[in-house]
């Protein structure tokens, strides 16, 4: 049944994608990160879809029968992710023997790069900018849809495992991942025209919280609190995050069961607990990889061979005292971690670069932020760069305990920002004394433009 369902949207998709670039640049990034698939169990889950989608959007790009398509120019984002894409070329074809992922994980780091690289030739208006986030709701939504509701009718007693085959494999890595589409999720709440798709939004937001609750992730859990008071910090309407904090904070509590407060509590004594103190080993691997390969590092998860695990000492790693008397593995593990995964992969020097690109999102917010503060016509672009920024915030906490370094929707937040900042200065034109203001102004009002339609 699920596979004619499929089959039956791909008779409507394909040929409106085969007409329209953007609409197959949509689908394209959508088919990143539903993971069709994982949900067919017959004729449907053999097709590759991303790499269809992908390939009838570059040919339609290439002959020139794209519909309101900008040049390409450089930008600072685009600038950051270039550079740190031919840094992690050089390492990959200097990696370790022992990196047997190496060329999989280059490959699909490249594919990620060009769909971002891509965006900048369409994604040049606000219905486009609206579109890229119903794309992201969309994949992340229905994960977090799906299984937030498996959670509610089992009580908080359904166990979230991932998607297997794709970089949400692991529950920590999915919980994550769903964390990053909460802002996202609130923002087309507020700013869908429909009623009933303001409320479908709603409903997947807080199904996606449940989604979080249920994969168990001390990682995700954390970052979600820590979104939730960075949305309380930051939100123009405070009382309506509170609102959304507060409903949050509900759920939590009356759908959570014993175990998963008894596993949340354990952060508070993560040197007492094995499964952290293997995450510091494995930190401290890192760095020892790191600094015998400073410049390039050892190559894509190259850490996780026998042959380099073991042939280093806790004493050659800057975390080497932290250890203490605990147990050595008994296995090669992953990083762990967004950031000493990049530094065992492609040295200090990626690490830099992966930071450049980090911060640079966040500063790319602040300019949109400074830019719109007195544009009422633009109060839109304050509060979706907000929810970007506030996206990448949760990667930036989440992905401490995780591998999650390659994900994509990471990158393609951080150049919707970009491509919001260069819409934004596209407008910066006079305009009429009354749209001028000092203060905010309620998303839906006639003073901060009306609602966009759902594209």
């Amino acid at each position: 049944m699920r596979d004619l369902m499929m089959l039956g949207m791909m008779m409507v998709i394909v040929p409106i994608a085969l007409s329209n670039a953007f609409a197959a640049y949509l689908v394209w990034g959508w088919t990143s990160v539903i993971a069709v698939p994982y949900y067919m169990w017959g004729f449907m889950g053999s097709l590759r879809y991303n790499l269809f989608f992908a390939l009838v959007t570059l040919l339609l790009l290439v002959v020139g029968k794209s519909v309101d398509k900008s040049p390409f120019r450089l930008n600072r984002t685009s600038a950051l992710i270039l550079l740190f894409v031919a840094h992690v070329t050089v390492s990959a074809v200097l990696a370790d023997a022992s990196a047997r992922n190496n060329f999989s994980i280059y490959t699909d780091l490249l594919k990620s790069i060009t769909y971002c690289l891509v965006m900048f030739f369409f994604v040049n208006s606000r219905l486009r900018l609206h579109a890229m986030l119903i794309a992201i709701a969309l994949g992340l939504g229905f994960h977090g849809l799906a299984e937030g509701l498996k959670t509610l009718v089992t009580a908080g007693g359904h166990k979230i495992i991932g998607l297997p085959g794709t970089k949400m494999s692991d529950n920590n890595h999915f919980g994550v991942a769903l964390v990053m589409a909460l802002p996202i999720l609130l923002y087309l709440y507020q700013y869908s025209k429909v009623r009933l798709v303001r409320l479908g939004f709603l409903g997947v937001l807080l199904a996606t919280v449940l989604a979080v609750i249920g994969s168990r992730s001390r990682g995700a859990f954390l970052a979600m609190a820590m979104l939730a008071f960075m949305l309380m910090l930051t939100s123009r309407r405070k009382g309506m995050a509170a609102l959304f904090v507060m409903l949050g904070v509900a759920l939590v509590l009356v759908l959570s069961p014993e175990s998963w407060f008894q596993r949340i509590e354990t952060i508070g004594s993560a040197d007492q607990d094995a499964s952290f103190m293997g995450r510091v080993e494995a930190w401290n691997v890192a760095t020892a990889l790191a600094l015998q390969n400073p410049v390039f590092g050892t190559g894509f998860h190259a850490m996780q061979s026998a042959e380099l695990w073991f042939g280093v000492r806790p004493s050659d790693g800057l975390l080497g005292g932290l250890l203490g008397s605990a147990m050595p593995s008994t296995h090669a593990r992953a990083a762990h971690s967004i950031y000493f995964e990049i530094l065992g992969d492609h040295g200090f020097v990626g690490l830099l670069l992966f930071l450049a690109i980090m911060g640079n999102a966040f500063v790319t917010a602040l300019q949109i932020r400074r830019i719109t503060a007195h544009r009422r016509d633009l109060l839109w672009a304050r509060d979706m760069s907000d929810a970007l920024a506030l996206s990448c915030f949760a990667f930036t906490i989440g992905g401490a305990g995780v591998s999650l370094a390659y994900f994509e929707t990471y990158y393609v937040v951080v150049c919707l920002l970009e491509a919001l900042r260069q819409y934004v200065l596209g407008q910066l034109r006079p305009v009429p004394g009354h749209l001028l203001q000092q203060g905010g102004a309620r998303p839906g009002t006639p003073e901060a433009g009306k609602r966009l339609q759902a594209p």
